[in-house]
């Protein structure tokens, strides 16, 4: 899309006057030509604005021109946003929990939107994080406020709803929220799917779900289940001892998973090879061979 199409306002401004010193002062700043072209693609309206102060404030908290640039891709208002009203006072609120500058910097390359909301908001998140369990001298205070801030507390709700309806704890499910906050982000439809599927189908303990509480943020089709019935067919035909942690299948990356449980059966067992594979690729699950 053209830039002018994007920030149409870009026609009426002066190039002698705006737009070249702008673009120089990008350049001053030591933005390549590469990294300039990838800001104004990203935001075009940055040039209409005086956006050195964000960009200074920013680039000194950030401390490279890649996390600026992979933060304001993110984000398309962080280089226009209020320095005085929103940035600055929501990086203080971090600052204030005893977050360090390091760790904010993690927090805004992840998810730069929370620093232009209004201070009030980001207060009652983090308020509400708190009163969920995970104070803000917690280590995972940072990335289970990140999982709440986008969610409604009729979400927050239901996930708890659904869980206890599987037999968690508060406790437990609090505890969820300190180990592994992104499995706040899923729905409370995924949730239930992977539970029933864990328990159900590959005959976890509710306990051993509780312990390994990560497995949770595994995809179900393309992971989930199809590692499962590629450990459960080896099993069957006694190519490996029983006893597998699902856990530690389910985090192995793709290639140590293949190469540890796949590759030496690839010959003998191509069907279930090529079953994986497509399951993988998302087309259908694993068929198992006799």
């Amino acid at each position: 899309m053209k830039l002018t199409q994007k920030a149409p306002k870009l026609l009426r401004a002066k190039v002698e006057t705006t737009l070249k010193p702008r673009l120089r002062s990008l350049q001053d700043m030591g933005f390549s030509v590469t990294e300039i072209v990838q800001l104004v693609s990203t935001c075009p309206t940055i040039l209409l604005h005086n956006i050195q102060p964000n960009l200074n404030f920013l680039k000194s908290l950030l401390g490279s021109n890649e996390r600026l640039l992979k933060a304001c891709r993110r984000t398309l208002f962080l280089l226009t946003s209020s320095l005085d009203q929103r940035i600055e006072p929501n990086i203080s609120l971090l600052r204030e929990c005893g977050i360090s500058d390091e760790r904010i910097a993690r927090m805004l390359v992840m998810n730069p939107g929370f620093v232009v909301r209004k201070n009030k908001f980001i207060k009652e998140v983090m308020e509400h994080v708190d009163e969920l369990g995970v104070p803000h001298d917690c280590g995972t205070f940072p990335y289970a406020l990140l999982a709440v801030l986008n969610m409604s507390r009729s979400k927050c709700d239901a996930i708890f709803a659904t869980l206890k309806s599987f037999g968690w704890s508060q406790p437990d499910i609090v505890a969820i929220l300190r180990k592994n906050p992104c499995v706040w982000t899923l729905s409370k439809n995924n949730i239930s799917d992977k539970m029933t599927f864990l328990m159900k189908e590959a005959g976890c303990e509710l306990q051993y779900i509780i312990s390994h509480p990560g497995i949770l943020s595994f995809g179900l089709e393309k992971r989930l289940r199809p590692r499962h019935e590629v450990i459960n067919f080896l099993e069957q035909n006694k190519l490996l001892d029983k006893g597998h942690s699902l856990a530690y299948v389910m985090k192995l990356t793709e290639q140590k998973f293949m190469n540890k449980y796949l590759f030496p059966y690839k010959e003998k067992f191509t069907a279930l090879y090529n079953s994986y594979v497509a399951a993988v690729q998302g087309k259908h699950h694993v068929v198992a061979e006799n």
